[in-house]
């Protein structure tokens, strides 16, 4: 038996198992935890998301979820896809399982629900998606078309010693309610010139805050000039409700980090990293938008959330930066590691499309 279909919630507990078998190889192996209700990270968003499955006589041995909202491509709105959350058992790789499915379903979704391109990211150190999913061959017809779109890291910035805001000259506070008008203003404008951006302008802003667990008001940063304009803004979310990353080894280079890691944090009493079979704690920056892509003002942002949550036990925070980000000076003397990844746009066989604007995406790495 091959079957492949729609999970459905009945399918939850042989998912997170699934799920939690396959881990993100690189220098730093990660297994995804989604306990207890692998669903719930996609209820949280808006849009359709569909979760599908391969399945033998011995149980699922591959999977992959397609995510479509509402957004922005060349300043008109349209329909944006995600591809995430592909794992694919040896089993599943030995019959060809993903390849064979893979094309075709992309084709059936992106016309019934009328997505431009899906976007997805791939670890640039995952030599075996890359080979799998990008690498074109002539055997290949119906192998969807990837597109690199941006080169970007995942930057942890760690927590180690205790350090305060410094004068500038933009003036950082928690948000309040009266506040989320303007800051979903910014969003929206910043968000209608960004390929593949959000529409903040039909509440998303407001939906994030009412469904997303752990996120509130509170967490949300501005920053203002010296004439109390709104220059910028960042949210802090913990993912901690619907999913964690577990460490399952340390290689190559990364196993020196861990070990001088360590030894420092022991002198700062901050956070070891954590041994194999633990989660980090961590957060993210996200909702973030930076008028004219000032260093200044995220540096502002940054040293604030910083110094409100150092000592919390968290081991860091994580933000997305662009290869040759203009925005990359703001974390200049914070202790920071790099993750690489590529973002592609992907698109079907039979309407391939190569070249897409320039500028920062609409790519939310909080949600992949």
């Amino acid at each position: 038996m091959s079957l492949l279909r729609r999970a459905t919630r009945e399918d939850n507990a042989a998912v997170l198992e699934l799920f939690g078998a396959v881990p993100m190889e690189g220098e730093l192996v990660l297994a995804t935890q989604r306990t207890p209700d692998f669903f719930r990270l996609y209820e949280m968003q808006r849009g359709e998301a569909e979760l599908w499955v391969h399945e033998e006589e011995g149980g699922l041995d591959g999977m992959g979820a397609m995510l479509v909202r509402d957004g922005w491509l060349e300043g008109r709105p349209c329909r944006v896809g995600y591809l995430g959350d592909l794992r694919t058992r040896f089993s599943g790789r030995r019959h060809r399982a993903v390849s064979r499915f893979y094309g075709p379903l992309l084709e059936e979704v992106s016309e019934r629900l009328g997505v431009e391109a899906f976007l997805t990211a791939v670890m640039a150190t995952n030599a075996a998606a890359l080979q799998a999913l990008v690498r074109r061959k002539a055997r290949r017809a119906a192998q969807p078309h990837y597109a690199l779109l941006r080169r970007f890291a995942a930057v942890s910035v760690h927590f180690t010693r205790r350090r305060a805001p410094r004068p500038g000259r933009y003036q950082v506070r928690r948000a309040t309610a009266e506040d989320i008008p303007a800051m979903a203003a910014l969003l929206d404008a910043d968000h209608r010139a960004r390929p593949f951006g959000y529409r903040y302008d039909t509440g998303e802003l407001e939906h994030r805050l009412e469904r997303w667990p752990g996120l509130g008001v509170e967490d949300c940063y501005l920053a203002f000039d010296g004439g109390g304009r709104l220059v910028g803004c960042t949210s802090v979310w913990d993912p901690d409700a619907v999913k964690r990353y577990r460490v399952q080894a340390y290689r190559g280079s990364m196993r020196w980090v861990k070990w001088g890691y360590d030894a420092m944090a022991t002198v700062l009493r901050a956070p070891r990293l954590p041994a194999s079979g633990q989660d980090f704690r961590y957060f993210y920056l996200c909702n973030t938008s930076i008028v004219g892509e000032d260093p200044e003002v995220l540096r502002a942002l940054v040293e604030r959330v910083y110094a409100d949550h150092h000592g919390r036990g968290y081991h860091f925070f994580s933000l997305y930066q662009d290869d040759e980000d203009p925005l990359a000076p703001a974390l200049d003397g914070f202790f920071q590691r790099r993750l690489p990844f590529h973002l592609y746009a992907v698109t079907p066989a039979s309407a391939p499309r190569e070249h897409f604007p320039a500028g920062r995406t609409g790519f939310e790495m909080a949600l992949a």
